[in-house]
């Protein structure tokens, strides 16, 4: 396929379009290719330096196709926002701070991204 995977495959193919603005402008162009690939991870790469990374993996595949489109899709506008871009990357991971250091807090016993949904 090639040239950057055929545009991302067309966006995604409009996000299933019937306009809306081309379903808002395929999510601002998914959300600026997923916050320009989570400013490239650099303190995870740092530790793990013989990891996989082709932008981490194509960033998981765009975080599991925006985890699948939060169940599913058909609109609600694009499934508000795919749950706004699931919630900013985990508010851009989760400010990237003591996960490499402690660990993630004991308190979390579930992922707020995946209690939203």
């Amino acid at each position: 396929m090639e040239v950057q995977d055929r545009e991302s495959l067309g966006r995604w193919e409009e996000l299933g379009s019937r306009d809306a603005i081309s379903r808002t402008e395929a999510m601002e162009n998914i959300r600026q290719d997923v916050m320009r690939r989570v400013e490239t991870i650099r303190p995870i790469a740092t530790l793990a330096p013989a990891s996989k990374s082709p932008l981490k993996s194509d960033l998981n595949d765009i975080l599991a196709h925006l985890l699948m489109l939060t169940k599913r899709c058909p609109f609600d506008d694009v499934k508000e926002q795919c749950v706004r871009i699931l919630q900013g990357v985990q508010a851009s991971l989760s400010g990237r701070r003591q996960f490499h250091a402690m660990g993630p807090p004991r308190s979390h016993s579930r992922s707020p991204l995946t209690s939203a949904l």
